[in-house]
């Protein structure tokens, strides 16, 4: 293990400790290449800058997975991927709920109109692409129930489509 790998790794112990000070720096350390990764996969500036953020987001909610025996920086770059994979899986299965339940414009109206908690377990799941033990976990209820309202809340938004559809028809 190198010298940097070595200081990465002692600073990373810190951060689990809850040094906010080691956190800023294994950010400054590793934020441009890992910004430079993600711009790489999305070939966008904008959805690097939000997936940048994303990684340093999961890097803090399993911090306390983090093994000190492996090396920090493929441990991050490994976060980063795995965010722009959930990220692209989340963007299209977004896509095809548009492609089959209306307009952008429709689909905000009407989710607007959910009851919160199916509003938000939808988005949570179908927006962001997050797991259902996650959102679970998120919103302090258990998986199943997570999946509960997701999945009411994907029925009463495509119900609510369909009355548009046939009201505008």
């Amino acid at each position: 293990m190198s010298e940097g790998d070595r200081e990465l790794r002692d600073l990373m112990v810190r951060y689990q400790s809850g040094s906010l000070e080691a956190f800023q720096e294994i950010y400054a350390a590793l934020a441009p290449g890992v910004r430079r990764y993600l711009l790489h996969l999305s070939g966008r500036f904008e959805a690097a800058d939000d997936l940048l953020q994303g990684t340093f987001l999961q890097m803090h909610r399993s911090r306390g997975a983090y093994n000190p025996a492996y090396a920090v920086k493929p441990w991050v770059f490994g976060l980063a991927r795995n965010t722009f994979l959930m990220n692209r899986r989340a963007a299209r299965r977004w896509a095809e709920v548009h492609d089959q339940l209306g307009s952008r414009d429709e689909i905000r109206r009407c989710i607007a109109a959910l009851p919160p908690e199916q509003a938000e377990a939808l988005l949570l799941h179908h927006e962001w692409g997050f797991r259902f033990d996650e959102i679970g976990g998120m919103l302090g209820i258990s998986a199943q129930a997570a999946r509960a309202r997701a999945s009411r809340g994907m029925a009463d938004l495509r119900a609510a489509l369909n009355r548009r559809q046939r009201a505008g028809a």
